[in-house]
């Protein structure tokens, strides 16, 4: 039976049973260590198997300590989730805190973009990284909860809509190793996206500073706005909301149109987020000019000036040129 190693924040998973290397390397990148690699240090064992008992159908996962306890049993649909079914968060819950979000960081800057499936968080994120943003995490804002340090945990974006022709468009094929179709039962189809296939990403060692929280709304106006507003933050476990990196953490909500605004939204927070890095005071908050510009391409009627264009890397350190890519 093969046995892999996953490493996540430091912790050496042992991994085990009906599991591929190809799913593993697919769902958890730079997290799967090379063949052999680690496995001494494990610290839990996770082993993947076929339900047991009459009647069941499926897969389940079972953790393990280092002494062979049986720490946790259930059923395994998939990676998602808040929190995510698998170690780290399955048995050190007292460790790590997990909120739903995007996650970038560009120098002294982290930035976890809020909102759920629906919302426009992996279009606005892509478009940072057309301005030098790096992803942390594509999925969820991790927390040290005993050295406050934002963790890198590099998951598959998920694309679908808008977001999706865009990566279209600049490149990215269906059916590549980097790329796989999925469904939900709640969104219909979409495409898993090696986050390295789009966008620079931050190595699974570097240990980031608190995140700036920022809420994704959208409007039925034409421009974005960026503006301090606090709002509830579902964090897990639910006790760890009162941890310094989520109760003292600036909060902004950004406001986007129903359709377009990503680069106009990540302008917005790329200037804001950069003064506030520097420690100087922001501007206060003017009444919208004819000098503003609605957001998105000419698709969603944009005038000058013309945003900055966002790229999406071809792949992790290719030497291929960047692809020029539309806001979604």
């Amino acid at each position: 039976m093969p046995v892999f190693a996953l490493e996540f924040f430091g912790a050496i998973l042992q991994v085990m049973g009906v599991v591929e290397q190809a799913d593993l390397s697919f769902f958890f990148g730079p997290h799967l260590l090379e063949e052999g690699a680690g496995l001494e240090r494990a610290a839990l064992v996770v082993h993947f198997a076929q339900r047991a008992g009459s009647g069941a159908t499926g897969n389940e996962v079972r953790v393990v300590d280092g002494e062979g306890r049986l720490l946790r049993r259930l059923p395994y649909h998939g990676i998602g989730g808040i929190p995510p079914v698998l170690p780290p968060f399955a048995a050190m819950n007292q460790r790590y805190a997990v909120v739903q979000a995007a996650v970038l960081t560009r120098k002294d800057s982290v930035v976890a973009l809020v909102g759920g499936i629906g919302s426009p968080r992996n279009s606005v994120a892509l478009a940072l990284g057309g301005r030098g943003w790096r992803m942390v995490s594509a999925q969820y804002l991790v927390v040290d909860r005993v050295t406050g340090h934002t963790l890198p945990f590099q998951l598959p974006l998920a694309l679908r809509g808008p977001a999706l022709e865009t990566a279209r468009a600049a490149g990215l094929v269906d059916g590549a190793p980097d790329v796989r179709s999925a469904r939900s039962p709640l969104t219909g189809d979409f495409v898993r996206v090696r986050p390295e296939r789009l966008i620079e990403t931050v190595g699974i060692g570097e240990r980031l500073g608190p995140a700036t929280l920022v809420r994704l709304c959208t409007t039925g106006g034409q421009r974005c706005h960026l503006e301090e507003r606090d709002f509830a933050l579902s964090v897990w476990p639910p006790d760890a909301g009162a941890d310094p990196a989520f109760a003292v953490a600036p909060r902004l909500r950004l406001l986007l149109p129903e359709s377009g605004g990503a680069e106009e939204a990540a302008d917005l927070l790329d200037d804001r987020l950069t003064v506030l890095a520097k420690g100087a005071v922001p501007c206060p908050a003017v009444p919208p000019t004819p000098r503003e510009h609605p957001a998105g391409s000419t698709t969603w009627e944009s005038t000058p000036p013309v945003p900055r264009t966002s790229t999406l890397l071809s792949s992790a350190g290719s030497s291929d040129a960047r692809a020029a890519a539309a806001t979604t």
